[in-house]
């Protein structure tokens, strides 16, 4: 759709994606980059985000965590790479796996069965998937020792499955610099060790094995040497999801989100601006309204709290939104209607509000305002060689 018909803007430079990825490659001695494009990429579109790693890149391995993600991708074309599913898939989804060629995640028998019947219906001699070994998350896997035993017994009965990959997930690799999060994870990696052998010993040899999600990725060289893959989420789009910031890869933020000024006041005390009278100021005020609001995905906890954006290069606080509109305290800043606000990210003078930042601010995790961002907003993809 036309920019012009969008009230607001994601500006996401690929190139900034594409230098991080080979940051990637580089701090963790050559090994592959599994990215993950995930909840929309997290929020910054799944289709041309992968189409960019795809072909921009060279990976040829990518993550998702539904059916219908890797189904959107392989819909737009983007037919180089291969696709594993990182969550459970319902059974209703297995028979669109297999036909599609997406490995799912393997941890119950009867998705095993069901798969392996699947594949049978379809004349296909091996279907290929991937086994999450639960070393501590507790979510989804098979606990290393008897349980994985028996379970990659019943797979190897089956006889037409092909254990490709080999996968756990961290629960505290965020923590690098706090002993109990480091001490956890390594825990958990020598269980995945402990599977990794179960396997082998299985007869067993998995293409692809990972274990480093965004956090270990920077800090447990360790696993390095045992893995063919970083599976990376945050990190691939600029977000260090280590606790302090901790950037030793030193990945820079890909996006950065613009409205307009559509409307500015004066508001004098006694007065009040938004629903609720949210904003009354002591003194005259001058008050820009924006044209975003939660129905956008900017979260209203957050603008309600004073968030910040920048206008010409000055930080002014939210004084309330409504679901389309929102209000920003403006007064001292010389600024007119239709000039640009950054929300998040950098403005055209290099000014920058961070995504960490915001995430420390809102309490939450690095990535939930982009996860936010409805269809509403444009996403536009910057690169140097377009045009």
């Amino acid at each position: 759709m036309d920019i012009n018909c969008y009230n607001s803007r994601l500006d996401i430079d690929l190139d900034t994606i594409g230098e991080n990825i080979n940051k990637i490659r580089a701090y963790t001695g050559g090994l592959e980059v599994l990215p993950v494009v995930k909840s929309n990429a997290y929020g910054l579109g799944t289709v041309p985000i992968a189409n960019y790693l795809v072909r921009e890149c060279g990976i040829r391995f990518l993550a998702t965590a539904r059916i219908f993600e890797a189904c959107q991708i392989l819909d737009s074309g983007c037919t180089d790479a291969e696709i594993m599913i990182l969550g459970p898939v319902p059974s209703y989804s297995i028979p669109v796996a297999v036909e599609r060629g997406i490995q799912i995640p393997l941890f119950l028998k009867q998705d095993a069965k069901q798969l392996s019947e699947e594949a049978a219906k379809r004349g296909i001699s091996q279907v290929k998937a991937h086994l999450k070994i639960e070393t501590g998350m507790n979510r989804i896997g098979v606990k290393p020792g008897e349980e994985l035993e028996d379970f990659l017994r019943y797979v190897n009965s089956l006889g037409n499955i092909t254990i490709d990959g080999v996968f756990t997930h961290f629960a505290t690799a965020d923590q690098a610099n706090e002993g109990a999060g480091n001490d956890f994870t390594r825990e958990q990696f020598a269980r995945f060790q402990q599977g990794l052998e179960q396997v082998k010993q299985a007869g067993i040899s998995p293409r692809f094995i990972h274990c480093c999600n965004t956090g270990a990725t920077t800090w447990l060289k360790e696993a390095y040497p045992l893995c063919t893959h970083v599976r990376v989420g945050s990190l691939y789009l600029g977000y260090s999801s280590i606790q302090n910031d901790w950037n030793p890869i030193g990945v820079k933020e890909s996006a950065s989100w613009k409205t307009l000024i559509v409307n500015l006041r004066t508001i004098q005390p006694g007065e009040s601006v938004g629903y609720g009278r949210a904003f009354r100021p002591a003194s005259p005020a001058k008050v820009a309204t924006i044209g975003i609001g939660y129905g956008d995905g900017y979260v209203r906890s957050f603008a309600m709290n004073h968030a910040p954006v920048l206008i010409h290069g000055t930080r002014c606080p939210f004084v309330g939104t409504a679901m389309d509109q929102s209000f920003v305290d403006v007064t001292g800043v010389d600024c007119q209607i239709g000039d640009e606000v950054t929300l998040f990210g950098t403005d055209g003078a290099g000014n920058q509000i961070s995504g960490l930042e915001i995430g420390h601010l809102m309490g939450e995790t690095r990535l939930a305002m982009f996860t936010h961002i409805t269809e509403r907003v444009a996403r536009v993809y910057h690169t140097k060689t377009e045009g």
